[in-house]
């Protein structure tokens, strides 16, 4: 969309993708995205160890080693009508295609989709990873009958106008960083937690400000961090 020299504007693309156009066209949105999310967002202290200097070294520096975080990969997303349930991807899992459709995207349409929009009349958001934009991703949504914006449709690698990107993630840390979480499940139960607990009023408030940002972005202005 930003490559062309005239890009469409909202109202052409809520045409094509057959949104309302009595309503808010953000309302019918469900934008998803996934992220790490580690113990070290909370309060719970990461171990470092250190290591003893050599005695008989002249020039010996103390070094610390401090170990890879311990975390967990959560895909999950918001809308108008509410947030869709976490989901967990599993450790050491290759995020492909296949892995994309039937851990995330098939329990998403069954639970998620028809929850939020029991009519069916959303629109998918999601960004350009390989997994989200392939060709076999493509299909299996529209063999789905589910609306979803494709790759040339949006603006790559723009988190400014991403909102999981720049309300989701950071106000889900926040609120965990006041939690005291140990484990790798009980950081699980805490993100379950936590998304259940945002208040839709500031969700609505972050979706409003989305068709703003696009219009930021694309004209290249400044992007006020939202509040």
């Amino acid at each position: 969309m930003a490559s062309k020299p005239d890009p469409p504007t909202q109202a052409s693309m809520a045409k094509a993708l057959n949104v309302n156009q009595q309503v808010d066209r953000w309302r019918k949105f469900i934008k998803t995205d996934e992220a790490w999310i580690y113990l070290s967002d909370t309060n719970a202290k990461s171990k470092v160890q250190y290591l003893s200097c050599d005695q008989n070294s002249r020039d010996s520096t103390l070094s610390t080693t401090v170990p890879h975080p311990k975390g967990v990969m959560v895909w999950m997303g918001i809308s108008a009508n509410g947030v869709t349930k976490p989901r967990f991807v599993q450790p050491g899992a290759k995020i492909n295609s296949e892995y994309y459709i039937q851990k995330i995207l098939k329990p998403f349409i069954k639970d998620d989709y028809c929850r939020l929009y029991p009519n069916g009349d959303s629109v998918s958001y999601q960004d350009s990873a390989p997994s989200h934009a392939s060709r076999v991703t493509q299909k299996f949504l529209t063999d789905q009958q589910v609306q979803f914006l494709r790759p040339q449709q949006w603006m790559p690698n723009s988190p400014d106008v991403a909102p999981c990107a720049y309300f989701q993630w950071g106000h889900l840390k926040n609120k965990l960083n006041k939690r005291r979480v140990s484990t790798l499940r009980g950081l699980q139960k805490a993100i379950r937690e936590e998304m259940k607990e945002i208040p839709q009023e500031i969700i609505l408030r972050a979706l409003k400000s989305w068709p703003k940002r696009c219009r930021q972005i694309h004209y290249g202005r400044h992007i006020e961090k939202h509040r």
